[in-house]
């Protein structure tokens, strides 16, 4: 079981690119961000150190082409912490668990160090709206292989319970076999900058894009980098003909839909392109339709899906 406590998390490769990306000027990053070393080229297997991981021309995760979100637009969101410093986002499921990309639990070398901030918007400021908690537990999908690939949840299990109200919510989950189409919100504070060096946001950004399908995803990538990690437990979202894209410190945020009034989580923020905002480069996310049953037994919870 891929159960870790604060002493067993371990760093393993952040980045995994294609295996022909010396041929092809894109390549294939997770989002996670806390600082980032410039590299002339894309190379294999990015080693990511113990700490802060590495990035290059790249698939990667952010917000680029949006614009600030409102205050307490997005109650559910979190921000994961090390040192201070925001590396990857996640959403509450409930006042005792956050979901998040495998890729952002791996990052952390012990969980000692990992904070959750609830209730956030501007990450430069102490909020009156805001909660903190550590993190006793974790979980990481049993088939997720590190790096980009498919399977890349995780789950965070708190030291102290969020006290739920209007700046802090939990997220519905979008029901088993659920395949979204239409309109997708992005929000997180991943980087806004659609070149190689980031420019991190101090407060929550959001964007409105659009579903595509996975045929149209996987041939995409492929076209770009010389090969497609696309999974069927991913979907994916564009524009893919306007500079529009999660990237770095966006990873194991939340895609939404919108039904009705209610906010309901179909995607966990994993890969993309970089530079971010690639023209024809789709983002790509963990379906979270395809892991309900492993969600509900891992945090031990029924949901009642909308």
């Amino acid at each position: 079981m891929n159960t870790l406590d604060e002493t067993d998390i371990k760093c393993g490769l952040f980045v995994g690119l294609s295996s022909n990306s010396k041929m092809y000027s894109k390549a294939i990053v997770s989002f996670a961000f806390l600082a980032m070393a410039i590299a002339e080229r894309p190379r294999v297997g990015l080693q990511m150190p113990p700490i802060l991981p590495p990035f290059s021309r790249s698939i990667s995760s952010q917000v680029v082409g949006g614009k600030e979100a409102g205050v307490g637009s997005y109650p559910f969101i979190v921000s994961l912490q090390m040192f201070s410093q925001h590396f990857c986002a996640g959403s509450i499921l409930n006042e005792k668990w956050v979901i998040t990309a495998g890729h952002c639990v791996i990052a952390v070398p012990t969980l000692s160090i990992l904070l959750v901030k609830a209730g956030k918007y501007n990450l430069q400021l102490i909020e009156d709206t805001e909660q903190t908690a550590k993190v006793v537990q974790a979980h990481i999908h049993e088939n997720y292989k590190h790096g980009v690939g498919p399977y890349d949840i995780g789950l965070l299990k708190l030291a102290s319970p969020f006290k739920l109200n209007n700046n802090v919510q939990a997220i519905e989950l979008a029901p088993p076999g659920n395949e979204p189409t239409g309109e997708a919100w992005l929000c997180g504070w991943g980087s806004i900058s659609t070149t190689n060096y980031p420019i991190m946001p101090n407060k929550l950004q959001h964007v409105k894009m659009e579903y595509v399908n996975r045929t149209t995803c996987h041939e995409s990538v492929k076209r770009l980098t010389g090969s497609s990690r696309v999974h069927e437990t991913n979907i994916c979202t564009g524009s893919l003909y306007d500079k529009i894209s999660a990237c770095k410190g966006d990873s194991g945020g939340p895609l939404i839909s919108h039904n009705g009034k209610k906010s309901v989580l179909t995607g966990i923020v994993s890969w993309g392109i970089l530079p971010c905002g690639t023209l024809g480069a789709p983002s790509v996310y963990t379906r979270i339709s395809k892991f309900n049953n492993w969600i509900a037994q891992k945090i031990n919870l029924h949901f009642n899906y909308v």
